[in-house]
């Protein structure tokens, strides 16, 4: 399997880079990690009066420069990286179009690796950067974003409902075999017990089929979704969530509803998403 790291100077993006560094470790998996500029966020608005001209150029060239030095840090801290975690060096940069230069690397890759703000933008992003939005609805690969802290994961819950997005994210789960010695928990959640249980055995059921062994947690709450599993993450320990694009009142085929955008605005542990 081949993991790209989006590599960024964030606390989430650091984050990303262990979990990637741990994912790889074990089966000898490999790990490029992709930086660059967009070339988009050097420009500065045109200001009115004589010289401004002038002026806008040289905050472009004083922003361009910031953009390089960046760049450059970036990749003497991932070398360095790699090298004291025993992980094979493989770095890919670009000046453009951020969403492009994704796009090509990301073709011949298994798995993205992100943090939750990670940008090329010389900008510091608010939360949920339109990169990042742009990843998720455009990636043809799953995608793990991580929040600020990490752990190595010792549980993985799944949380389905039995959409499209959350049957795809299970059966991308399942086939990529992450951390199989992970206890793995299924859970589903409706305001009937009896709809939430026959979900979770489903999920468990083709889990099992892979060789997937998990435990079933049905939850019957009215509650929002996303606070129902940032108690289960907590109270169990959980290191990775598996889960499709939801909204508040359920799943749904649109990638940011409430309870997504919530949960990627502030992971509560690494998201493994595929939509």
């Amino acid at each position: 399997m081949r993991i790209l790291l989006l590599l960024g100077e964030t606390e989430s993006s650091l984050s990303a880079r262990e979990f990637a560094f741990d994912l790889a470790r074990p089966g000898g998996l490999s790990v490029s990690g992709l930086s660059g500029i967009d070339l988009s966020s050097l420009t500065v608005p045109m200001i009115g009066g004589i010289g401004a001209s002038a002026y806008q150029a040289k905050l472009e060239e004083t922003r361009g420069r910031q953009a390089r030095e960046n760049n450059a840090r970036l990749h003497a801290s991932y070398a360095k990286a790699c090298d004291a975690r025993g992980v094979e060096f493989s770095w890919l940069s670009f000046e453009g179009d951020p969403a492009e230069a994704f796009r090509v690397a990301s073709e011949t890759r298994d798995l993205i690796v992100t943090g939750h703000d990670t940008t090329f933008s010389v900008d510091r992003a608010a939360s949920l950067p339109e990169l990042l939005s742009n990843l998720l609805l455009l990636s043809p690969r799953p995608v793990v974003v991580c929040g600020d802290e990490y752990r190595r994961p010792r549980d993985v819950l799944v949380a389905y409902d039995g959409s499209l997005p959350a049957m795809r994210a299970l059966q991308m789960y399942a086939l990529l075999g992450l951390w199989r010695e992970a206890r793995v928990h299924v859970t589903s959640i409706a305001a009937e017990l009896q709809l939430a249980t026959r979900r979770a055995h489903a999920a468990a059921d083709f889990l099992r089929s892979h060789d997937v062994h998990c435990t079933v947690v049905p939850i019957e709450t009215r509650v929002d979704p996303s606070e129902a599993i940032r108690i289960e993450v907590v109270d169990r320990g959980i290191g990775l969530l598996v889960m499709g694009a939801f909204g508040h009142r359920g799943w749904s085929n649109a990638l940011f509803g409430s309870t997504t955008r919530r949960l990627v605005e502030r992971p509560p542990c690494p998201l493994f998403l595929f939509h």
